[in-house]
């Protein structure tokens, strides 16, 4: 490059250098972004965003180093040369900031030049002479191109530019919407406002101005260095103002305003008078498909009006809908929203999550401490029943209670509770008062460590002592008792289940109870429908089980499986037939009118409950017995005498 470098004198304390370009430069350059200019107040600083350039015509242009400027360069080779400025710092901390310069090409911005260790370098016409160095040494472009990129980098990507320095002088003082994307970000809205991106009192403002949409004969483009240009299309007109700018530039000092002195409760009026106002501009244009006020939308907006996530605090629906209709009747009737009903609408809503939080922590807190089943207490004796204090041997999977044999059956003969679900231990032959915990193979009698250590083996004769008891294990008996109950009320009941030991079932339980996310609303036709917030989704159908006589389909309460599911399922392995009803019926030789004097006895051993038919097998093989409800035993295990 031929460059004539001179000094020339700006201001009393800072010199800058005065660059020779060629006259006759054909300007292809295009702005991305114009940037912005760095003014500080200090003149010494401000003088380094300063050129001077003086041509051989004696002619000078000056101008201002814009920050975050960035432009292209289009090549005959089919690639682009791009440019780009920022503000950084000196070789010391102490020293001011120097503009710096990149320089890059194609497009994936292949970064030339030689610099810091980013590619950034703080002289420009260093870095120039070093990336047409490149292209000369590597021959990646012709001479052509070469000839006309010898020449001032200012004048060539148009920071010496009349545009671009009327541009960089109107956007200080006249705000502009820049988008480098298709459409404007979050962010572009906010720094068009002049708001903090990151400011939550103030992010609903800029996401209203987002949404708003231009009013007619208004249409906009994006034009040069990425700005937003709106024109009236009747008369031709151009600007860079919004047409509704100035609304939401005067809203924004006022919501800042009010936070600022605390009155917090204005601030919620003027979104709430938007909402209302909102929905009616919008039903007047759209009147035949515009959905009802008490809508999902518009309870989402209203909770989060009132700072409340509705994915989260579900139970203010209803409320919601409630304020939403006192609202809506007074914007109808006074153009404005009542502040009593605004500061009232906060106090119930705010009332109504501290009540859901006080239910959660009752409910999943308290409540599954007292419920939990504690099967090693229970098999060890040492858990007392509620009702009399003796020592407990059975848990009601249901009313949660340990009991004793006697007090269970006095609670759970009539009503709801005779259709209960016990867990019940064996209780001890001889003490009758603790629960067995060995199963004497010679005797077959099942008995307590005490009994049999001090009484029970000083009986048996010597053959007999030599038979090692067999340990009674509750929790295999529970695991395979209550993986049956579980399976046959999802068949009868939808999908219900009765507790594990660690009560996994029961959290899952409360939880969709105090979490109800299914809310009803109305749409444009009055049909009813049913919305879940967390999950967007929309059904027809309620999600509550339909009852039996709305739905032919459903089952009927009482209802027993067929037996052949029963016999060829996971439950019939265990009991150790074969899946065949023929075989099953001629193994057993039971009739019905046995199975109906049959009453639940005691158990004499524990090889019982593997080798006796199970409730489930006798009611599946007689239709009379269907009406059953196995496994919803008497005692577990049983005892059944020999046929």
């Amino acid at each position: 490059m031929q460059r004539t470098l001179t000094t020339v004198a700006a201001g009393s304390a800072s010199s800058l250098t005065a660059h020779v370009p060629k006259n006759d430069i054909q300007k292809r350059h295009k702005v991305i972004r114009f940037g912005t200019l760095h003014e500080t107040g200090i003149e010494e600083e401000d003088a380094k965003y300063r050129y001077l350039h003086q041509r051989k015509d004696l002619k000078v242009s000056k101008g201002d180093i814009p920050i975050g400027f960035e432009a292209f360069l289009p090549l005959d080779e089919g690639h682009n040369l791009f440019l780009e400025t920022r503000e950084g710092g000196g070789e010391d901390y102490r020293q001011s900031t120097v503009p710096q310069y990149l320089v890059s090409w194609k497009k994936d911005r292949e970064v030339l030049g030689q610099g810091d260790g980013d590619g950034w370098h703080n002289s420009l016409d260093d870095l120039w002479t070093s990336v047409l160095s490149h292209f000369d040494r590597r021959n990646l472009l012709s001479e052509t191109t070469l000839e006309y990129l010898d020449a001032d980098p200012f004048v060539l990507f148009g920071i010496d530019d009349p545009v671009t320095q009327q541009a960089l002088r109107k956007l200080q003082k006249f705000p502009c919407l820049v988008c480098m994307e298709s459409v404007p970000n979050f962010d572009e809205w906010a720094q068009y406002l002049r708001i903090d991106s990151l400011d939550p009192e103030m992010k609903w403002l800029v996401q209203a101005f987002a949404e708003t949409e231009l009013p007619k004969p208004w249409t906009c483009y994006k034009g040069v260095g990425s700005i937003v240009c709106y024109i009236h299309s009747d008369n031709g007109r151009v600007t860079w103002k919004h047409p509704f700018y100035d609304y939401f530039r005067q809203l924004r000092d006022f919501c800042q305003e009010a936070h600022m002195q605390g009155r917090h409760e204005e601030v919620m009026k003027v979104r709430v008078n938007r909402l209302l106002w909102t929905y009616e501009a919008t039903r007047v244009e759209t009147d035949a498909s515009q959905d009802p006020l008490i809508c999902p939308e518009y309870l989402a907006r209203l909770a989060d009006i009132f700072g409340y996530d509705i994915k989260v605090s579900g139970c203010i629906v209803r409320n919601l809908k409630a304020q939403l209709k006192i609202f809506a009747r007074s914007y109808r009737e006074h153009q404005d929203v009542d502040m009593s009903d605004v500061v009232n609408c906060a106090e119930t809503l705010q009332r109504d999550v501290e009540k859901y939080a006080e239910m959660q922590d009752h409910w999943i807190s308290r409540v599954k401490e007292d419920a939990r089943f504690d099967l090693t207490l229970l098999a060890n004796g040492e858990l007392q029943c509620v009702n009399c204090g003796t020592i407990a041997l059975c848990f009601c999977l249901e009313c949660k209670d340990y009991l004793c044999l006697k007090c269970y059956g006095a609670l759970h003969t009539k009503g709801s509770r005779a259709q209960h679900a016990p867990f019940q231990l064996v209780p001890c032959a001889l003490c009758e008062n603790k629960p067995a915990k060995l199963h004497c193979t010679f005797t077959d009698k099942s008995l307590c460590h005490k009994c049999y250590a001090m009484d029970h083996i000083k009986q048996l004769p010597s053959d007999g002592k030599e038979n090692q008891p067999r340990r009674i294990d509750y929790l295999q008996q529970y695991n395979r008792y209550a993986d049956f109950a579980r399976d046959r009320n999802s068949k009868r009941r939808g999908g219900s289940s009765l507790p594990q030991l660690d009560m996994g079932a029961v959290e899952q339980d409360y939880e969709a109870v105090l979490s109800n996310d299914w809310h009803p609303f109305y749409d444009t036709r009055g049909v009813k429908f049913y919305h879940n917030f967390v999950t967007g989704e929309r059904m027809r159908q309620s999600p509550r089980k339909p009852p039996n006589e709305a739905d032919a389909g459903a089952e009927r309460d009482g209802e027993a499986v067929d037996a052949e599911e029963l016999l060829d399922g996971d439950g019939a392995s265990g009991t150790g037939f074969t899946s065949q009803g023929s075989q099953m019926r001629g193994f057993l030789g039971i009739t019905s009118d046995k199975l109906r004097q049959m009453q639940p006895l005691a158990l004499d051993g524990y090889d019982a409950l593997e080798t006796s038919p199970k409730a489930r097998t006798m009611a599946a093989m007689s239709p009379d017995m269907r009406a059953l409800r196995a496994p919803h035993r008497k005692h577990q295990p049983f005892e059944v005498n020999p046929l």
